[in-house]
């Protein structure tokens, strides 16, 4: 059976109720903890050095990073920024006295795509409000057990567990909704295939396309190692006019690249691609042109919003109204990522887009002012403008009457 089949087979076996046993039983090595090997044992610091790991993690990163995060509440259909909330001031201004907003919410992103999860362990103030939170590394969580229907994060160096309500646990990809699974786990071969050609690649570059070889003659050799270790001695030098003399009939045969070794070292290219499959980011994010357009590039910048940065938003959202409000709160209370910072067209579009909405009255001008950082004009500014030949039925006679 493999890994995955002991996952899933572990996960949906009703018959067997786990009490006070580990989360981790029955796949735990498919997590991403300190103590366990991901397939092929390939780490974090491996991965990273492969380019297009590093830029997808850095892209996606700093574009939730980007995102501003708030608090608002629901009134009679509107919604109201609450910023003297505390779980507000948390979110968008100080999360603790180590961290900026930015910080910490690119540190959400980075844990989420090279841990497959993000903790922070909760502080709250003499009201019982969220006032800071502390970051937690995933290698620290020793494990998560399920005791009488409450979950318990086990961390190194801490005598007690914290419950589930102590924490702010944002999750990736996840085979039972309790812990995540990161995506560097699930590559493991891909990127370490990447990683080898990228080590074949350096190797020829530093012999400058000298490799392996023989060195023939007719004659019968019987001291052979003093031939090796002269080549070896010649060709150890760091000039870049480094010169090996063969006399006596010697010649040498270099063993050279097979078209199978330079299909490995263009894979690096391919690899491009494939990586961008396994983090779900456009190709052009990472700095792959070879299918971008300028007419398709804006569209792929619209879906990178929408298909890999939109669900990440979502579930740093929920996991913060879940574990931010009290349970009152929670009826109209709600935590909101601004994605519009990241939809930001070039002006003329934004101009085009802004002046549709105010026409047909889904804006005023004075919102159209707010989502340019500017501030608000005068009281005429707030009404909203209806074309005439749009006008409805109760309108025409309204106006006849007047």
């Amino acid at each position: 059976m493999s890994i995955l089949d002991s996952a899933f087979s572990s996960m949906f076996n009703k018959s067997e109720q786990r009490v006070n046993s580990s989360i981790f039983e029955g796949f735990g090595s498919l997590i991403s903890f300190s103590n366990v090997h991901t397939p092929s044992k390939m780490k974090v610091r491996n991965a990273l050095k492969i380019s297009a790991v590093y830029n997808a993690v850095e892209q996606i990163s700093n574009d939730l990073a980007k995102t501003p995060f708030g608090v608002y509440r629901d009134v009679n259909g509107s919604k109201e920024r609450l910023r003297s909330h505390p779980a507000d001031r948390l979110i968008s201004l100080e999360p603790n006295y180590l961290m900026t907003p930015f910080v910490y919410k690119k540190l959400i992103g980075n844990s989420l795509l090279l841990r497959g999860n993000c903790l922070f362990k909760i502080y709250n103030d003499n009201r019982g409000f969220a006032a800071s939170c502390e970051y937690i590394p995933w290698d620290d969580v020793v494990d998560v057990k399920m005791i009488k229907g409450e979950l318990y994060y086990y961390i190194k160096g801490m005598k007690l567990p914290l419950m589930s309500n102590e924490v702010l646990h944002f999750k990736q990809f996840s085979l039972n909704g309790i812990v995540g699974i990161s995506t560097i786990t699930f590559a493991a071969m891909q990127l370490d295939m990447t990683l080898k050609s990228q080590e074949f690649s350096a190797s020829n570059l530093e012999n400058k396309g000298v490799r392996q070889g023989v060195i023939e003659t007719d004659k019968i050799i019987k001291e052979k190692g003093g031939i090796i270790q002269g080549w070896r001695n010649a060709m150890a030098e760091k000039s870049a006019d480094r010169i090996a003399v063969l006399d006596d009939g010697f010649k040498f045969k270099p063993i050279t690249i097979t078209p199978q070794e330079l299909q490995i070292i263009e894979q690096q290219r391919f690899s491009v691609e494939d990586i961008a499959r396994w983090f779900n980011i456009a190709p052009h994010k990472i700095k792959s042109l070879v299918q971008s357009t300028n007419n398709n590039i804006e569209q792929q910048s619209l879906d990178h919003v929408t298909d890999t940065i939109q669900p990440i938003v979502t579930n740093v959202e929920q996991e913060f109204g879940k574990k931010l409000f009290t349970t009152k709160e929670k009826e109209n209370t709600y935590v909101r990522g601004n994605l519009n910072v990241l939809l930001r067209a070039d002006v003329k579009s934004r101009g085009e887009f802004y002046s549709k909405m105010v026409n047909i009255g889904a804006l005023n001008r004075n919102e159209v002012r707010e989502l340019e950082d500017l501030n608000k004009g005068p009281v005429l500014l707030d009404e909203y403008l209806t074309p005439v030949n749009t006008y409805t039925e109760s309108q025409l006679n309204k106006n006849l009457k007047e």
